[in-house]
């Protein structure tokens, strides 16, 4: 019995074609499930337990969300509604936007009647390497994207500096 056919079939069963696809969806699988089941961590080495600050930033926001801001407040992941952190200082400087000229180059406006805000903000998280991990399990990384809401507002924010402590 020969181990290929004259219809292309291995020992009389199953074409080849089907054989290699086959053979091939299964090793996409098996990647998938390895790719997508490791582990999450960002950081490297032993996690460490601390509690951390972080800035986040808005640039142009209206007066009446800014004025809303208090020290103490609590503030959540709007999305997920978690917590993660509390409100330890407001800075609250004139709105700036980044706007282009008539000649092509890119400029800090100030915009009326509003305000750039920096919130410092306090939580528990943990240390790995270099990466720092908010109580509601996300990565303080500066430059992401932070949707928070307070007790009597919401604001769209970016991570501007995370201070993890003593390296």
């Amino acid at each position: 019995m020969k181990a290929i056919d004259q219809k292309g079939r291995v020992f009389g069963a199953i074409n080849i074609l089907d054989l290699f696809l086959i053979l091939l969806l299964i090793g996409a699988l098996v990647f998938a499930g390895i790719k997508f089941t490791q582990g999450q961590d960002v950081g490297t080495g032993p996690k460490t337990q601390k509690e951390l600050t972080y800035v986040l930033y808005n640039s142009a926001e209206h007066p009446f969300v800014v004025d809303q801001i208090k020290k103490g407040d609590v503030l959540r992941n709007k999305d997920n509604n978690q917590k993660i952190g509390e409100v330890v200082s407001i800075d609250k400087q004139p709105g700036k936007v980044a706007v282009t000229t008539a000649d092509g180059r890119m400029v800090m406006s100030t915009v009326p009647e509003k305000f750039s805000v920096f919130i410092t903000v306090k939580t528990k998280g943990s240390v790995a390497g270099e990466t720092a991990v908010g109580e509601d399990g996300s990565a303080l990384l500066t430059g992401t994207k932070v949707s928070v809401k307070g007790p009597k507002y919401m604001i769209e924010t970016l991570i501007s500096e995370v201070n993890a402590g003593e390296k």
